[in-house]
């Protein structure tokens, strides 16, 4: 609308000077200019420099030190623009023919004050003028030069492209040469606080005739930074009448490169639709750019987009479209709509893969290194607004290097940024040291709190489903909600990935409901709270032979409790339940069955330390039929105490149970040698033990020394 009013305004100036330059002296010209536009829009152009006149070979005007005033509620702020000078000069020739060819326009310095107030009202938005414009003849002007009652016809409203009373009609208006040199602007918006400038504008502008193509280019300095553009539309007339007009700009800098093409229309709203193609060189710095840090990461490096655009300033949809940022590329829609209290995006996707840990803050702890597996600006306001690691330690088997959970500030201004609905499609998905397959996912964003419904995720072998919530609306402190269950899923490498341990395998399912909440990883998971479950068929752990070690002890070697890497305990089934409380899990049921074991279990599991404090009751039995085994089969049953770090504990007997009641002991080193052939055994026992017809009385006396034989001396 500014450039629609000033080109009205300078028809009517180029009239102006047609008529009156035979006749008139430059000072009554500029007074009389000054009274049409206070008629016809309501604005104040002050021209206290000196004007001046050029007749030949080109009829022009120089104005010095111009101003116009801003709309209503802008009259006491500064002016809409200010320049140094306006020159202005036409072809003599082609006013006879009633047609105004400006050989040259020029804005000198001028800076635009563009203000938004505390009611919405811009004060670059040139509204009709009300009231009906009052009968001023020359003899009113402010001036003591000679004067004229003739009708020079150049004070029509600028809203009508054939004037009344005017022989030369604003279709008619060609622009050889129009120029903004070394311009400013600055921007201030009551509703929001923000603003902004730019600098170093040079605009170059021209136009045959209103019906034909309007060429522009240019460059203006934003932020510290020069943008280069031109541009073509065609036709400005179909523009000025609300008719689509075709649009092709190209805009360059060092953070961004962008291209549009296609058409825009002048309704209530400019509208525009086309393919819009852009890239950038570092995602990071392009939204620096704009305002907007991200966290230090080893993502958002290029980034380009390329589909159709359709919108206003304030909600557009950008669909058919194809965006690649770092190694991921996404191909869907998109849309934005500015007019809430926070920009809304909407998004259906489908990505090829796309690694969060690319995007994890890297400030005091390193996010771990990747597996290879090969803004705030939402409108046009709102964009005027705005040392060498050590080598790694030897790896043994249920060990992975790890530092341990993060105390890194938790970033959730991301958050507040906008609200949103987004349909995803994820072929391969990397969360933390999770590794997901085809993920089907639903993110909603709305004040501050992120829900993510997997509605179907294949991962390790299986499928999960379930919903993770992030809620930061309680400011710098997170709440973590997770509900989540999967089936089918592979022991091993879920274990190794999620907690760095690979000491299970086996095929099943898994149930986790856990809240926590915190300002940091390692305060969620001191708070964290809920149930796990898990059944796992036809496995094994790894690290350990339970049976090997009861074999030892059935030799006389109780503390022949070794571990070797290649150990491992089968089974055919394994279940159990914790209860989570303030970061600490426990466990009452522990169940392990196969066919020459069965494994009991109880304890504790102290998430934040990272540590484990177990009892496993392991029994041998003389039946093969595995889950289908009698529970209560009689064995020699040894507790084994499992502490410490979780990715590298230890084992150790725990006799306290079988020293307090020897006689059980006794039973069971006698069930025991009935599993050997011979009379070895059973001779030892007898020989420890004596006959059947002994007292018991001696039985615990006999017991101890039968297990400080067995044990040696400790």
């Amino acid at each position: 609308m500014m450039l629609y009013a000033l080109l009205g305004l300078m028809a009517m100036a180029a009239g102006a000077i047609a008529i009156a330059m035979f006749t008139l002296p430059a000072g009554f010209v500029r007074d009389r200019i000054i009274v049409a536009v206070k008629e016809r829009t309501g604005r104040d152009l002050v021209i206290a420099g000196p004007a001046s006149f050029t007749v030949f070979p080109s009829v022009g005007i120089s104005l010095g030190d111009v101003s116009l005033s801003g709309g209503p509620g802008f009259e006491d702020a500064a002016p809409l623009v200010k320049m140094s000078a306006l020159d202005v000069s036409v072809a003599l020739w082609p006013l006879f023919q009633r047609e105004v060819r400006v050989q040259k326009l020029a804005l000198r310095d001028p800076v635009f004050h563009l203000a938004v107030d505390a009611d919405g009202r811009r004060s670059w938005e040139f509204a009709a003028h009300d009231g009906a414009p009052a009968a001023v003849r020359f003899a009113q002007a402010n001036t003591g030069a000679p004067i004229s009652d003739a009708d020079p016809g150049f004070a029509a409203p600028v809203s009508d492209t054939t004037p009344r009373g005017s022989n030369f009609r604003v279709g008619d208006l060609a622009l050889d040469d129009v120029r903004i040199d070394n311009g400013a602007l600055t921007y201030h918006n009551a509703l929001t606080g923000g603003g902004a400038e730019l600098s170093a504008i040079n605009v170059s502008l021209a136009v045959a005739a209103l019906t034909q193509p309007l060429n522009a280019d240019g460059s203006l300095a934003w932020k510290g930074r020069t943008v280069r553009f031109d541009g073509t539309l065609t036709s400005l007339a179909e523009f000025l009448a609300n008719q689509p007009a075709k649009l092709k700009v190209a805009l360059a800098s060092d953070a961004a490169e962008a291209t549009f093409e296609g058409s825009a229309t002048l309704q209530d709203a400019l509208l525009t639709e086309g393919i819009l193609s852009a890239t950038s060189p570092s995602a990071r710095d392009l939204f620096a750019w704009f305002g907007t840090d991200l966290s230090p990461s080893d993502g958002f490096g290029q980034l380009s987009a390329k589909g159709l655009l359709r919108g206003t300033r304030e909600q557009f949809t950008f669909s058919n479209a194809e965006i690649v940022l770092d190694r991921t590329t996404a191909h869907g829609e998109l849309s934005l709509d500015t007019r809430g209290m926070r920009p809304f995006v909407k998004a259906n996707l489908k990505l090829s893969e796309l690694d969060l840990n690319l995007y994890r803050s890297k400030g005091g702890q390193a996010a771990p290194a990747p597996r290879p597996r090969e803004t705030d600006a939402n409108s046009i306001d709102d964009i005027l607004e705005r040392t060498e690691p050590a080598p790694p330690g030897p790896r043994v088997q249920g060990y992975t290097a790890r530092a341990g959970w993060s105390n890194d500030p938790i970033d959730l201004d991301g958050l507040g940024r906008l609200d949103a609905d987004a349909k995803l499609s994820i072929a391969h998905l990397t969360v933390d040291t999770i590794r997901l397959d085809q993920s089907d996912l639903t993110v909603l964003i709305k004040n501050r709190v992120m829900t993510t419904t997997l509605n179907e995720v294949r991962l390790y072998g299986g499928v999960g489903r379930g919903t993770v919530m992030l809620d930061g609306s309680a400011g710098a402190r997170a709440r973590l909600g997770v509900d989540l269950k999967t089936e089918g899923i592979e022991a091993l490498p879920l274990l190794k990935d999620a907690a760095d341990i690979d000491k299970l395998t086996g095929k099943g399912r898994l149930g986790v409901v856990l809240t926590g909440d915190g300002t940091s990883e390692r305060e969620i998971v001191e708070t964290l709270a809920g149930r796990i479950e898990f059944a796992f068929e036809d496995g094994a752990v790894l690290g350990v032979n339970v049976g090997e070690m009861l074999r030892n002890l059935s030799r006389g070697n109780l503390g022949g409790l070794a571990t070797a890497p290649t150990d491992k305990t089968d089974f055919s089934a394994l279940t159990s339940t914790w209860t989570v409380t303030a970061g600490v899990a426990e466990n009452q049921d522990l169940r392990l069955t196969s066919p020459l074991l069965r494994l009991t279990g109880s304890g504790r599991a102290l998430l934040p330390q990272r540590e484990v404090d177990y009892t496993l009751k392991p029994r041998l039995v003389a039946s093969l039929s595995g889950q289908g085994g009698a529970a209560d089969l009689s064995g020699l049953e040894i507790p084994v105490r499992v502490t410490g770090p979780w990715d590298d504990p230890k084992f150790a007997p725990d006799l306290s149970g079988l020293v307090a009641d020897p006689d059980q002991a006794v039973g069971a080193i006698r069930e025991l040698g009935k599993q050997f052939k011979g009379k070895n055994a059973n001779e030892i026992v007898d020989g420890l033990l004596g006959s059947d017809g002994e007292a018991r009385g001696n039985a615990r006396q006999t017991g101890k020394k039968l297990l400080e034989q067995f044990l040696g001396p400790r």
